[in-house]
């Protein structure tokens, strides 16, 4: 949007941590960037807020602040950038003027919390986790009620957000990053499966857990190794330590291209959660074949998931996965193919004029 020289955006919220936004944000044009101190820590006094905890959290007093600044001047769109970012929406509501409220969705919150709370086996981490659940359906809810338009990355959340609110656009993720060049896959190359993610949250480390209970007896049995690439626990990984060498943890890095070198296929095997996986973008611009759950594939086409290698469940994706691995020429084939159409419906100039459609 900023690079449509049409608009002029203001960018305001909460850092997670101490790092510093990127320079690929802050070089944009037309855009003003004011980041507050990071979160506040987790804490039980979260508990007694109607507030799910992540947007306690992150609606610190230097945010709430800020906001009251600037929502003295005029905007043309106030912008809610997930649930999580809806703290300040009382304050928001009293001082919107004329402003369109727009809810940018990256979930079907109110859907899929209750589904991952139940899905924990510890009984006070379930409740704690329904409490949460039931704050965040009621949130989601009270930004769906003030927004004037909604938009969604997948047909499913559009269906469910289109029950609270007339003027849902579907947007799916934008992809800028930098895409491969065209590469092939030999029968040298390592019988490996590359998983991307951040494992941070207790719903993404849970969806792990079954993953690898799930998959890693199967994939040991047939010589496939599995490396994850993202932030894990150090007391996660060492639970799997038995696994090794068929299960690696590599944690954060800053570029994932040795690994996908590496790799024959990307997995996406989630079971929780719902929405876009946004590593299925990586997987695809990194000229990767996409080995995965059908269900969280949400957002896909059929076209798409027609060059990918999918099953209905863990075990049933085992076998897919030992049946193709050293099938290299359908492995180049979807590869190929999945590039093609991920470049047509993802790249920056489609979603452009999606977001174009939306807001201007």
């Amino acid at each position: 949007m900023a690079e449509t020289n049409e608009a002029a955006i203001t960018l305001v919220g909460t850092r997670r941590s101490d790092q510093s936004v990127g320079e690929h944000i802050l070089n944009l044009p037309n855009l003003i960037c004011l980041d507050a101190a990071p979160a506040r820590p987790t804490g039980l006094r979260s508990l007694l807020s109607p507030l799910p905890r992540d947007a306690f959290n992150l609606g610190t007093p230097e945010l709430q602040q800020s906001l009251q600044t600037l929502l003295q001047q005029h905007w043309d769109s106030l912008v809610i950038d997930h649930a999580y970012s809806s703290g300040p929406l009382p304050e928001i509501l009293r001082q919107r003027g004329p402003s369109s409220i727009c809810y940018v969705a990256h979930n079907a919150e109110g859907a899929i919390r209750p589904q991952i709370a139940s899905s924990f086996g510890n009984p006070m981490r379930r409740i704690l986790m329904r409490l949460d659940a039931e704050k965040y359906r009621k949130q989601e809810n009270r930004v769906l009620q003030a927004a004037d338009v909604v938009t969604c990355i997948s047909e499913e959340d559009g269906s469910y957000f289109r029950g609270f609110s007339n003027n849902v656009h579907i947007v799916p993720p934008i992809y800028f990053g930098d895409a491969s060049p065209p590469r092939q896959i030999s029968s040298a190359s390592p019988r490996t499966l590359l998983l991307v993610g951040s494992f941070e949250w207790v719903a993404k480390q849970r969806n792990l857990e079954l993953i690898v209970q799930g998959l890693l007896p199967g994939l040991q049995r047939n010589g496939i190794r599995l490396d994850v690439v993202g932030t894990v626990p150090q007391h996660f990984r060492d639970r799997f330590d038995h696994f090794r060498p068929h299960l690696s943890f590599h944690g954060r890095v800053d570029d994932i291209s040795p690994y996908v070198a590496a790799a024959r296929g990307g997995l996406v095997p989630d079971l929780l959660g719902g929405g876009f996986k946004l590593k299925v973008l990586d997987y695809a611009f990194q000229r990767l074949p996409i080995f995965g759950l059908r269900n969280a594939l949400a957002g896909t086409t059929s076209e798409e998931q027609s060059a990918m290698f999918l099953a209905e469940n863990l075990n049933h994706l085992a076998d897919v996965i030992a049946r193709n691995i050293d099938e290299i020429s359908a492995l180049n084939q979807n590869q190929t193919a999945l590039f093609e159409l991920f470049s047509a419906r993802f790249g920056v100039e489609a979603g452009t004029r999606r977001l174009r459609r939306v807001f201007l």
